[in-house]
């Protein structure tokens, strides 16, 4: 039978394990009485089975992994660096990840491949190839930045790094250019385990096909050529040792599912659960069932790992000292599943026990989101500089539009690499982009800020209603006073009495504008032309909602069918006069006689006085408090301070829909005189966005749902002004 081109692995779907024939050099004569060293040969079935030690050494294996089976799928090795390549402008880095330099474990060495062929960098080029700090894959702020390069080079793994812009990366950055720290580690992930070398002593296996997940800076380098590149590196020959101080070898599963006693025999041949081991030898193949997992199985319970100790005591909430504990004890006397779980359940209820009962929710969220509610802070913040800036929003704080339209293309695995700066604004404007989003979110709060901060005046007199929870009519009934009360006699009987009431109906109406935002706006960072229109629309909303209200005054015709203003409704001057403490005396009298559905008297006084400019001056001498009477009957009592004080209300809307007309109205939580009210859920100027179809960007629309009515005029009264 012809030898096939390379070795047959392992049936296992999730790791391929291969066994090659390795050559060795002709061994000397044996002498009398001595043992050959060679193992011996091979009859019609391998056997690769080594005597095991009694005890465990330094070299024995560690909890959960045996001789002759392959390493874990997934491991780490680091490595020493100086910083003479760190780009001080591109804030990046260049490393020697790997050179394929053998590590010492407790079977014999390690090796990584480094070939075109035997490294997947598919993670690298989706940008998805994470900086971190000492492999801490479960916290954010360990993020330092990212891998943005990957490639084989002179048989060594090279890439550039980049430092993110947050606390953690720019710290990192200063001790690497400042030669603080000097080493990095590369994370992987397994495919492929080849058993190239195989003594009496120590085996060699090589990851022929291995994924690269991660790189990491570390304190201690272990592969003693990899690193950030740097001039006159000295290199250590591949196949030498390399440093012994990485990690230690942590107890992993075996393949296949099956754990192994710590006394397990080491010169056992690699064998996994439920698989099947084909050996060439010679052109000939043979395949050997693995029971021995399966006898080993039903011996003893399997013990566990220090990940699921520490995954246990994690999820039972614990603490690190207990993980420590239970550590400590495992490697004295191997833990097992049953045990460690009666260990966990005893120690949660003796904490239960004694301590409180404290409920909490925990809000979490991603880290994409997390970026961009940063980013809009960091934008909002542009918009308002007065605004106070969140600590997640300072890690954005100086980056431009397009810096950060780059940054979430890049977080959701798009490379911007090789982008132009037009390229990027127009992928940034996608609908899958978070871009459009944050931009919209950061604009409508600096609408919303400016839109309270111009407070029209007609809020000041006139009452805010309920939110309509739909555009359908608003109808406000006016209820009467109640009737008066009748005398009972001795043994009399009580009269039922009734209310008088009427109706006001009113309707919600939209109002709005669409502007666009462009890829010129993205390119130039053009924040200040955004601003203004945003601001703009603000107090466009503002000065819409003051015509209406005061509109009110002008056109509103009752429920009578009668203007709000009549002779009839008793609430309008019968000559215009300027505004003069006597002319307000006669308009609080008319205001005094108003009655009620029932004729009943209301006795109201005014509250405000409502000019146009050219009352204004008059408006405030007859309310200032500074006025000094000569006489007793000088006193003023629509001041501020007096019996009937007034406030005045100025408002440059009258002057072009009343002329010289002012008013005064009733404080309206007295009696009813005019109310507006916003949709629900939409109250005041919104914002919302759609990708752009005419306009080569996104359109922004602000929208103002508003709607207001005169309830009853009782409580206002007016005088037509005269332009003398």
């Amino acid at each position: 039978m012809p030898r096939p081109s390379r070795p047959t692995p392992l049936r296992r779907p999730d790791l391929e394990i291969i066994m090659e024939d390795v050559k060795r050099p002709a061994a000397p004569p044996v002498a009398p009485g001595q043992r050959d060293p060679r193992p011996a040969k091979p009859t019609d079935r391998r056997n690769t089975s080594i005597p095991a030690p009694l005890t465990r050494g330094a070299g024995d294996p560690p909890e959960g992994q045996q001789r002759g089976a392959p390493p874990p799928a997934r491991g780490s090795r680091a490595a020493a660096f100086t910083a003479s390549s760190y780009d001080a402008t591109a804030r990046t880095v260049d490393a020697v990840f790997s050179a394929g330099a053998a590590v010492r474990r407790w079977f014999g060495s390690e090796v990584l491949a480094v070939s075109d062929e035997a490294i997947d960098l598919s993670r690298v080029a989706s940008n998805l190839c994470p900086f971190l700090n000492a492999h801490n894959q479960y916290d954010i702020g360990a993020v330092l930045g990212r891998v943005v390069a990957a490639r084989v080079e002179g048989g060594q793994l090279i890439g550039t790094l980049a430092f993110a812009d947050t606390d953690a990366g720019r710290e990192a950055e200063g001790m690497v250019s400042r030669g603080e720290l000097t080493g990095i580690s590369i994370g992987y992930s397994v495919r492929t385990w080849t058993l190239t070398e195989h003594t009496e002593d120590a085996d060699t296996w090589t990851a022929t096909s291995w994924e690269l997940l991660e790189v990491s800076l570390v304190p201690v380098p272990a592969d003693p050529n990899a690193g950030i590149r740097s001039a006159e590196v000295p290199v250590t020959p591949a196949g030498a040792p390399a440093n012994t101080q990485e990690e230690d070898d942590m107890n992993r599963s075996l393949p296949g599912g099956g754990v192994a006693h710590p006394n397990a025999n080491r010169g056992a041949a690699p064998a996994a659960a439920d698989t099947t081991i084909v050996v060439e030898t010679n052109g000939d193949t043979r395949t050997e069932p693995n029971a021995a997992t399966d006898q080993q199985r039903q011996q003893q319970p399997a013990p566990v790992n220090v990940a699921a100790i520490r995954s246990a005591v994690t999820n039972a909430g614990l603490g690190d000292d207990v993980a420590f504990e239970l550590i400590g004890r495992h490697e004295q006397t191997p833990l097992t599943r049953d045990a460690l779980l009666a260990d966990i359940g005893r120690r949660f209820a003796e904490r239960d026990s004694t301590a409180q009962t404290q409920n909490r929710i925990t809000v979490t969220r991603d880290a994409s989101e997390t970026m961009v509610r940063g980013m809009g802070d960091a934008l909002f913040h542009r918009f308002s500089p007065g605004a106070q800036l969140s600590e997640q929003g300072r890690a954005y704080r100086r980056m431009g539009l397009l810096r950060m339209a780059e940054e979430l293309l890049a977080a959701r695995g798009v490379s911007v690499r090789d982008l132009s700066a037009n390229e990027i604004a127009e992928r940034s404007l996608h609908s899958s982009s978070d871009f459009p989003s944050l931009v919209g979110g950061a604009l409508n709060r600096r609408l919303r800020a400016s839109y309270e901060e111009n407070q029209p005046t007609y809020r000041i007199w006139a009452r805010r209603a309920p939110n309509a929870p739909d555009f359908k009519t608003i109808d406000v009934v006016q209820m009467s006073a109640m009737p008066d009360l009748s005398p009972v006699g001795e043994g009399g009987e009580f009269k039922y009495g009734t209310a008088s009431d009427g109706k006001v109906s009113y309707k919600m109406a939209t109002y709005g504008k669409i502007i666009g935002f462009t890829r010129q706006m993205i390119v130039n960072d053009d924040l200040r032309a955004l601003d203004r229109v945003v601001t703009g629309f603000a107090g466009s909303a503002a000065r819409l909602e003051n015509r209406i209200m005061y509109g009110l005054l002008v056109n509103t015709v009752m429920p009578d069918t009668k203007p709000l203003f009549d002779a009839s409704h008793g609430n309008l001057a019968p000559a215009g006069t300027h505004v003069t403490t006597d002319a307000l005396g006669k308009g609080r009298g008319r205001m005094r006689l108003q009655k009620g559905l029932q004729k009943e008297e209301l006795n109201l006084a005014p509250r405000y006085l409502i000019v146009p400019t050219t009352e204004e001056q008059a408006a405030y001498q007859c309310t200032s408090a500074n006025y000094v009477p000569a006489k007793g009957s000088d006193i003023n009592e629509f001041r501020a301070g007096g019996r009937t004080a007034v406030e005045p209300v100025v408002d440059a809307v009258l002057d072009s829909l009343t002329g010289t007309a002012w008013f005064l109205a009733a404080d309206s939580a007295h009696v009813d005189t005019a109310e507006y009210c916003y949709l629900d859920g939409a109250e005041g100027v919104q914002m919302s966005s759609r990708i752009g179809f005419t306009v080569d960007g996104v359109e922004f629309k602000a929208s103002l749902d508003f709607a207001g009515a005169v309830i009853d005029h009782r409580g206002f009264d007016k005088n037509p002004g005269t332009a003398n």
